[in-house]
């Protein structure tokens, strides 16, 4: 009788853990609507982390020959993704932690998190020079604007869900937000056969603003950080509406009511130059450059940030077979897209993902633990700037870590 009551508890055990996985493979995105409920009667905790690199300026084999001292081989099989976008790199980051509070059908999600992305760009001529067929006798010139692109936020709010639908008030401040119009780099190129001459010129400035003082933030000057976001009348308001449940769900975020205030700007400026000269034998090549000292001020007028709205959808099935989908788009014309399948045995799941994100796609592989009120999903992600990776292909590497416990 004992042993068959052992087996009865841990068949009830099983089949209900089955039902109290809440955590989805996709991440958060900051959709309230995926902070299901479950077995937790009182309240939840979801502490989540998750960062990507993804870029198309180095490929494998140029890592490895940089780490071995080798040369580096450049062609232009390997980098014709760079010769048609330019050189790209993209670190997408978000942290923080969601609280589910259960009070019969109506739940309140208050949360804090940091998301945003870093985003580089450079001027199409970068890559022409270096692994495109230059011609001599001719000038390249290129201005490209925004080449490097920081949106960076503090978030914090409260999600108010009845049912499947919800409305969540945020309030944010910008941690790091570039000005697209002030971040500019210019890439000019000459050259000659008679003599034989060849120059590149290249300059930049990053401009961009922030709530709090940057030279706190490197300092570790907390205190002057708690006093900055004391000026509550800085912050930025915003709505998200939505509907989700268990299969289906979509949400806009990002709906500003009053814009966010920035009394800091950070600027750094910086130039290059490359000359080759021959004659005869004599082969002459000088390099050249410079980057000022970050400079921090706080401006006598505050500068308004307003993110953009971005919206996000899923579509996804929790039985023995997992499966899903989820698009996000802001109206700035970024957009991302990942789909997952997997096997479901109630305390565990293991996943496959697969990503895109305009800059790479990205290669998942995820597990999750069900220990009845604690549950754990980790992923792990390589990424590539082609669809199937190779040795030409430009890695980058991803991970992300979400729990869920309560009571």
């Amino acid at each position: 009788m004992r042993r068959i009551g052992i087996s009865v508890f841990l068949l009830v055990v099983f089949s209900v853990s089955a039902f109290s996985f809440v955590i989805q493979p996709f991440g958060l995105f900051g959709n309230v609507a995926l902070v299901r409920h479950d077995l937790t009667a009182l309240i939840k905790v979801v502490p989540f982390v998750e960062f990507e690199l993804g870029q198309n300026i180095l490929t494998l084999n140029n890592i490895n020959a940089l780490l071995n001292e080798e040369q580096v081989d450049i062609n232009e099989n390997a980098f014709a993704d760079a010769l048609a976008n330019g050189f790209r790199l993209s670190a997408p980051v978000s942290l923080g932690t969601y609280v589910d509070l259960k009070f019969g059908a109506l739940r309140f999600v208050p949360y804090v998190r940091i998301d945003g992305n870093i985003a580089l760009n450079l001027p199409k001529t970068f890559a022409e020079l270096l692994v495109g067929d230059t011609l001599i006798d001719n000038a390249y010139n290129d201005t490209k604007e925004g080449f490097l692109n920081a949106s960076i936020m503090a978030n914090g709010g409260i999600g108010l869900m009845l049912g499947d639908f919800y409305v969540a008030g945020n309030a944010f401040v910008p941690v790091l937000f570039t000005d697209k119009s002030q971040t500019t780099m210019t890439v000019s190129y000459t050259s000659s056969s008679t003599p034989a001459y060849a120059e590149l010129n290249a300059s930049g400035k990053v401009r961009a603003y922030s709530r709090v003082s940057l030279n706190d933030i490197r300092t570790g000057n907390i205190d002057g950080l708690i006093d900055e976001l004391s000026h509550f009348e800085d912050y930025g308001l915003s709505l998200e509406i939505g509907y989700g449940n268990d299969n289906f769900g979509i949400a806009v975020r990002n709906i500003v009511i009053t814009p966010a205030k920035a009394w800091y700007a950070f600027e750094v400026t910086g130039d290059g130059k490359v000359t080759y000269t021959a004659q005869e034998t004599d082969i002459t090549f000088e390099a050249t450059y410079s980057i000022s000292e970050p400079t921090v001020a706080r401006l006598s007028t505050p500068v308004t940030v307003t993110p953009p709205i971005q919206i996000t959808a899923y579509i996804k099935n929790d039985g023995f077979i997992i499966w899903g989908v989820m698009g996000s788009y802001w109206l700035d014309g970024n957009w991302s897209v990942k789909g997952y399948a997997g096997l479901n045995i109630g305390i565990a799941r293991a996943y496959y993902m697969l990503g895109y994100n305009q800059i790479n796609y990205s290669h998942t592989i995820g597990v999750g633990m069900n220990l009845f009120l604690l549950n754990a999903d980790l992923k792990l992600t390589a990424t590539t700037n082609s669809l199937i990776p190779s040795s030409n292909s430009t890695p980058g590497i991803g991970f992300a870590l979400t729990m869920s416990g309560g009571l």
